[in-house]
């Protein structure tokens, strides 16, 4: 069955389909391949599988027990945490017996949409109210809302829109922007689609206002969850609103295309703190000097045009201090003002939609 065949009867896509089909044939190939290491088994069978196909020579001490009745080929210290989340749902897929539909941290991983914060070691699943019983390493999630779902290989998950959704109604604001962020920038969701299913929420509900406050501020064109953090992080301390990916050029040609720009200011920002200065691996010394050398006359270029006064850079360890980062712009002549320009909804912001400052 084609996982679009799962998407809710009459709905209207508005987004790519093929798009979205040629994404999923690829997280389901991501899928397959995590599923080569898995061995549904119990301990004392499992000297007996490492000689057959598809294990061959696999010795039974290169088995890592993942829970209760399912091992792993090799040791699981070499897999990040997205493909440990992965291999628990299927084994909790391969436990149960009727199919779950994995949601929230769990469809993320599956589906590969970023979020910013620790990564639960758990499976997370829809799951109708009311019915007992526990699984182990498993959270249910209990919704009314019976939930459309993708088929990625074997494994159900939660759609892309309500997988962004459920995000930004239990995540942090700078973590639901940049899964939301992600799913429009690979064009596998809309945002106007995504505004709409927010505001549907049924008021007073879990996390309604900061979905809302999430989508309304998403935007595709940022092109990594550091880019979208920085946002985030720019509105929630009151920074005036920047425009994304702005293009320089100047006489001799292209100069480059920026994360951030005021152009009020004169003020370019690159989420990128040392990445646009750091070199492939294996380049000789020669090599690794002309690449420093190119992104330095990027900003050398970028401050000679008439439009430009200053150019900064940051990372990831002072995007996520919101003091750091404060500090950073304040450096670069960003101040906070009475009305930044963001596109936020009426009525009082949720009360944990503005910077912790750490």
């Amino acid at each position: 069955m084609n996982a679009l065949q799962h998407l809710a009867q009459g709905a209207e896509p508005n987004f790519d389909p093929d798009e979205l089909a040629f994404y999923v044939r690829r997280r389901a190939a991501e899928v397959r391949r995590l599923r080569g290491l898995f061995a549904p088994t119990s301990i004392e069978k499992l000297a007996l599988i490492t000689n057959l196909e598809p294990y061959g020579d696999t010795a039974p001490n290169s088995w890592t027990r993942l829970r209760q009745a399912a091992f792993v080929a090799g040791d699981l210290t070499g897999l990040d945490e997205q493909e440990r989340v992965i291999l628990l749902a299927i084994a909790m897929h391969h436990a149960a017996e009727k199919p779950p539909i994995f949601s929230h941290g769990t469809a993320r991983a599956v589906l590969d949409l970023p979020s910013i914060g620790p990564v639960r070691q758990l499976i997370e699943f829809a799951k109708p109210p009311g019915g007992s019983g526990r699984s182990p390493q498993a959270r249910r999630r209990r919704t009314s809302i019976v939930p459309t779902y993708l088929k990625v290989d074997e494994l159900l998950v939660t759609t892309i829109d309500r997988t962004i959704i459920d995000s930004a109604r239990e995540r942090s604001l700078e973590s639901a922007v940049a899964t939301a962020d992600a799913g429009l920038h690979r064009e596998l969701a809309d945002a106007g689609s995504l505004l709409a299913q927010a505001r549907a929420l049924p008021k007073g509900s879990r996390g309604c206002k900061m979905a809302e406050l999430a989508m309304r501020l998403a935007d595709g064109r940022s092109e990594s969850p550091l880019e979208s953090l920085s946002r985030t992080r720019m509105f929630q301390l009151g920074l005036p609103m920047p425009e994304l990916q702005v293009i320089f050029d100047d006489a001799t040609g292209f100069i480059g295309r920026v994360d951030f720009f005021w152009p009020q200011l004169g003020i370019v920002g690159e989420a990128d703190g040392r990445v646009k200065f750091r070199v492939a691996d294996g380049l000789s010394g020669r090599e690794a000097e002309e690449a420093v050398w190119r992104a330095k006359r990027r900003d050398d270029r970028l401050l000679r045009h008439p439009d430009v006064r200053k150019v900064g850079h940051w990372d990831w360890g002072e995007a996520l201090n919101s003091t750091k980062f404060a500090q950073v712009l304040r450096d670069l002549g960003v101040h906070a003002v009475r009305d930044g320009g963001w596109p936020v909804p009426n009525g009082p912001l949720p009360r944990k939609s503005r910077a912790v400052f750490l």
